[in-house]
């Protein structure tokens, strides 16, 4: 998350499903992220770490949010 902090001015969250590395950033803060010289700099740093995916929620970042698969 601190290496997110460049791109990103708000709220910050890497989830971690297994291989895939989820980015929660504000809604805001998703344009930045997905700029084409920013999304390769981002991929290149998650999958150093282990990661074989990297994705951006287009939801954005929201508290709770891994609660939401849970089948209550």
């Amino acid at each position: 998350e601190d290496f997110l902090r460049r791109f990103c001015a708000e709220q910050i969250c890497v989830r971690h499903h297994g291989d895939l590395a989820r980015i929660e950033v504000s809604v805001d803060d998703i344009q930045g992220l997905v700029e084409p010289e920013n999304a390769v700099l981002i991929s290149e740093f998650f999958k150093k770490l282990g990661f074989t995916f990297v994705t951006v929620d287009l939801a954005g970042y929201r508290s709770g949010s891994m609660n939401e698969v849970l089948k209550m």
